[in-house]
């Protein structure tokens, strides 16, 4: 049975939220905050609540900037997601990659601006500097219905075993990149990532549930079985399309990515 994904037209990224102001009590002043909505709607959240509250960057948290150790480490993106989404909500590592991707580009656009300085290539291999606006990034909804466990269904091609799977948090994707990084460290003859991270996704395979042989059964799949699962899984994930176009110097539009990397929150810093 052929599964296809229920993806609606991706929507522009708005922000059509209330903005509560400062406002001084005692000796603390609260910092300004906006509710903005989830990709993924929370579905996937406990209270399955839409949206998220995220205060707005200040001059404080500038100061992560100026701790080269806190760069080096690669943590200062976990220290600001923890400081910039307020007590009592989600924790940053238990939402989607594509929830948080939202936050990220949401924290850059009302701290720093819309517009976003980018390099691109043009195909004849030359490059040139161009700007992004971030209110045109579209957002792409959760595309399928999970079960009552946060589950999803599919059913392989080739095989027509059926399976249930999860999407992964920004949790699972770190540990998957530890677990990469051994590898190199290592100097494996080939990394098994592929594998490993459909494994991670996958709960039940006709209905066994035993990760030791999941992660065994997906070594040895068919690859048809394997590219369906991932386009299926790729199809469904909520998040923001990073996929952008610009005007090239003739004029010609030019395809690009946009990286959210740690030039991405402060691009006139250099880092």
């Amino acid at each position: 049975m052929d599964v296809q994904s229920n993806v609606e037209e991706k929507q522009p990224i708005q922000n059509n939220t209330q903005t509560v102001q400062n406002n001084v009590q005692s000796n603390q002043v609260e910092i300004p905050y906006d509710i903005i909505p989830l990709p993924s709607e929370g579905v996937l959240y406990p209270g399955k609540k839409p949206t998220i509250e995220v205060e707005y960057l200040t001059a404080m948290d500038e100061n992560i900037l100026t701790s080269p150790n806190l760069l080096q480490s690669g943590k200062f993106l976990d220290v600001l997601m923890e400081r910039k989404i307020r007590k009592g909500q989600l924790n940053h590592k238990d939402l989607l990659t594509g929830d948080r991707n939202s936050i990220i580009i949401w924290v850059r656009a009302t701290g720093y601006g819309e517009k976003y300085p980018v390099t691109v290539q043009t195909p004849e291999g030359e490059e040139f500097e161009t700007e992004v606006d971030l209110t045109t990034l579209k957002q792409k909804p959760i595309g399928a219905k999970p079960d009552e466990n946060g589950l999803f269904d599919f059913t392989f091609p080739m095989s027509k075993k059926k399976v249930k799977f999860r999407l992964l948090t920004v949790r699972d994707e770190e540990e998957l990149s530890k677990r990469e990084e051994a590898q190199q460290k290592r100097k494996a003859e080939f990394s098994d990532s592929l594998t490993h991270k459909l494994g991670t996704h996958i709960m039940s395979i006709d209905g066994r549930t035993d990760k030791e042989w999941i992660h065994n059964y997906v070594r040895v799949m068919p690859a048809r079985d394997s590219l369906a699962l991932r386009k299926y899984i790729n199809d469904i994930e909520p998040g923001v399309d990073l996929n952008i176009t610009v005007e090239g110097p003739g004029g010609d539009p030019i395809e690009s990515f946009l990286v959210l990397g740690p030039d991405f929150l402060w691009p006139e810093f250099g880092i």
